[in-house]
């Protein structure tokens, strides 16, 4: 099957940017949202992407007239029969997708396929929603949605392998690079990222400072430190990505009291002005941070707490392999372009050497639980001794 036209509901940034995206390389595109107030803002955002890419000489003022030529938007379905994708991104709450699918169902051609965007909730149960089962699929953008490539497909326990094939395709049509995912809560990049976020508050809760803990991030070489990521990304979001994760796997993603304080206080991040940090807006580029955001210790102070953030988000990326979620290539190649991750999390667990990250989760594992337990995986490769790059042999082989 050829899709030729699609479908967003909802127009907040992840919609905003997916309709910018798929205009961009020709798609027409409907969109969907509550009123015709949100349309309008919709619109609006769009507008603005297509006028910093002219502005940046990536586009020219035809190819902006052009696109924005093929973008609709409605607040309510009319013109949705046409489209043979339908791409769903509304908020992480359950019950407001399982309204929109069964709503939406009666409005689409029988032959359409439906997506959802969720960055965590399991593809099957949303898939139940519908009468499409073998139509519906997991495609997890991610933000910014006309920036980043990276497209993880994951199909349900009745997705066919047509649809599969369809979505995965398209994916390369529209310049995106797809990585077929199994089913399971969170996907692959939201499971690491839930550690990685998760561990920085159960850091907070034994007394260490926030910039000292995002400073640690950035000394391994992550972009950017948990919570200034989670401060981009809105702690509502990561919440509801992470309560499904503990919902899901247990106690190892139990959600620190921390971290459940700061969202029901509201201070999401940088779209309300505050969250670990505050922010003000400035008349160009990103809110700025306002406050004292300098780490207080050294870097070889910060090591240890470097040392917890990697050996956690490693160690789970390593339990992904043991379960299938993809093969080698693709778990590192996932998180390097939807975490930007310079190494993916199996190359960088060979190069630093299974057998210290053993050590490093063994040795801390009676006091801090469940997250600290080393994966079977892990531990059958450091008694087997696939101690990594320094071994010959760890995730990848090596020649020395």
């Amino acid at each position: 099957m050829e899709i030729k036209s699609v479908g967003v509901i909802g127009g907040g940034t992840m919609g905003s940017g997916i309709v910018y995206t798929l205009s961009t390389v020709g798609i027409p595109v409907i969109f969907k949202e509550l009123n015709d107030e949100l349309v309008k803002k919709c619109i609006d955002q769009i507008n603005r992407l297509f006028l910093s890419a002219v502005k940046k000489g990536k586009t020219t003022e035809e190819e902006m007239k052009g696109g924005m030529a093929l973008i609709r938007g409605r607040s309510d379905f009319k013109g949705f029969e046409e489209v043979d994708l339908v791409i769903e991104a509304v908020p992480e709450e359950i019950e407001i997708k399982k309204k929109i699918f069964e709503e939406i169902e009666s409005f689409c051609k029988p032959e359409a396929i439906f997506a959802s965007n969720t960055s965590a909730l399991l593809i099957s149960e949303l898939a139940s929603f519908t009468k499409r089962r073998a139509k519906f699929i997991g495609m997890h953008w991610f933000n910014p949605p006309h920036i980043m490539k990276l497209i993880e497909i994951i199909p349900g326990l009745e997705t066919s392998e047509e649809t599969v094939q369809t979505v995965v395709t398209f994916c390369e049509r529209i310049k995106k690079v797809p990585i077929r995912i199994k089913e399971c809560a969170g996907f692959l990049v939201a499971r690491l990222l839930g550690m990685y976020s998760n561990e920085a508050f159960w850091l907070l809760e034994e007394g260490y400072r926030t910039t000292d803990i995002d400073q640690a991030g950035i000394d391994l070489g992550m972009p950017m430190g948990p919570f200034t990521l989670g401060d981009m990304a809105g702690w509502d979001i990561v919440y509801h990505a992470n309560r499904t994760l503990y919902e899901n796997f247990g106690t190892r993603f139990k959600i620190p009291t921390s971290f459940e304080k700061l969202v029901s206080s509201g201070k999401v991040g940088v779209k309300v002005g505050e969250g670990i940090y505050k922010y003000e807006k400035m008349e160009t580029g990103p809110p700025h941070k306002v406050g004292d955001i300098t780490p207080s210790l050294s870097k070889e102070e910060r090591q240890i707490l470097s040392n917890r953030l990697l050996c956690t988000m490693l160690n789970e990326g390593i339990r992904c392999l043991d379960e299938g979620i993809a093969n080698e290539v693709e778990i590192d190649k996932a998180l390097q372009l939807g975490a930007g991750m310079k190494n993916g999390p199996l190359r960088w667990a060979d190069e630093v050497g299974l057998d210290w990250i053993f050590s490093e989760l063994d040795s801390r594992k009676e006091v801090f639980g469940e997250r600290y337990w080393p994966s079977p995986l892990l531990r059958r490769k450091v008694k087997a001794g696939h101690l990594g790059k320094k071994a010959g042999k760890g995730f990848f082989k090596y020649t020395t």
